[in-house]
């Protein structure tokens, strides 16, 4: 419980919105079902439910402002846990049923009802009632509302999308590994293995040996941007920064600190050119130069 409180239930913005939805909740509440469970045994005078009634949501709002704006200047100085917010909603409660009891008692017919024993106890039970639902709606609200903007600001400034993720499962479909695909690199043959390059939390090229074969991953990861350039490798494209001819053939270099290449086998050479050619054509003003040229010579 010494996790820290929302950043929806710190801000002014959101404090704000949740002090207004908890007084429109509870005037509609009131002119609905006509909250009789507020008042029932304190025996107001007559004339007297509508005055009690506006000093009821007058006064638990003012103690309701007063008490929100005391925790959002307290926690400004001395960052507060969650354990401390719940404590500050019990006692928040607390503090508005014995403001509506005082005044629920100085509008009761004079000796009639204990204090004690009647009128804090029910008043009590009443405001928490009544406030607890729109405190809960608030609470799944803002948490809802937080979470979309997170995955939006993730999407917006990573480039993080759930597809962007590959799960690799072994031969038997026993899951084994999971790679963003950012940070996939190729994929190597061995036998009745795999290995698969990838950059860790480092960004250091880091190997995975699964058993499994490179034509399931090609038949399953079509969509991901992983083409095969060889009978023993295939390559995420999006990680390849020069693509260069040489005497032996075509040769992929790999966006990475350290220098990796990938032979291009003659069966795929045309393939690779034609996207990488394709790509240019489409986006020439993006392209590296130094990639154009030597694919011309």
């Amino acid at each position: 419980m010494n996790r820290n409180i929302p950043k929806f239930m710190t801000q002014k913005r959101d404090i704000f919105r949740f002090m207004c939805f908890v007084v429109f909740f509870v005037i509609i509440f009131s002119l609905i079902y006509h909250p009789d469970v507020a008042i029932r045994g304190l025996e107001l005078k007559e004339n007297q439910y509508r005055y009690y009634l506006t000093l009821m949501i007058s006064i638990g709002f003012l103690m309701l402002v007063i008490s929100r704006i005391t925790f959002y200047k307290i926690n400004q100085r001395k960052k507060l846990t969650f354990n401390h917010f719940c404590w500050w909603i019990v006692q928040e409660m607390v503090v508005i049923s014995f403001s509506l009891s005082i005044v629920a008692r100085n509008l009761c017919v004079p000796n009639t009802r204990s204090y004690l024993y009647i009128i804090l106890p029910r008043t009590t039970i009443s405001v928490v009632s009544l406030l607890i639902i729109p405190y809960i709606i608030c609470w799944l609200y803002f948490a809802l509302e937080e979470k979309n903007f997170q995955i939006k600001e993730l999407i917006k400034h990573k480039g993080f999308l759930i597809n962007d993720v590959i799960n690799f499962n072994d031969e038997k479909g026993v899951f084994r590994l999971s790679i963003r695909l950012e940070d996939l690199l190729y994929i190597q043959s061995a036998d009745n293995y795999i290995f698969i390059y990838y950059l860790n939390n480092k960004k250091e090229p880091t190997k995975y040996m699964l058993r499994n074969s490179l034509k399931y991953i090609e038949e399953n990861f079509s969509s991901y941007n992983l083409i095969r350039c060889h009978r023993f490798y295939i390559v995420n494209l999006s990680k390849v920064k020069v693509l260069r001819k040489t005497k032996e053939g075509l040769i992929l270099e790999l966006d990475t600190e350290i220098d990796m290449s990938i032979p291009v086998s003659k069966t795929y050479g045309q393939q690779i050119a034609a996207l990488f050619t394709k790509e240019y054509e489409t986006e020439a003003s993006t392209s590296p130069l130094h990639i154009r040229k030597e694919l011309r010579n």
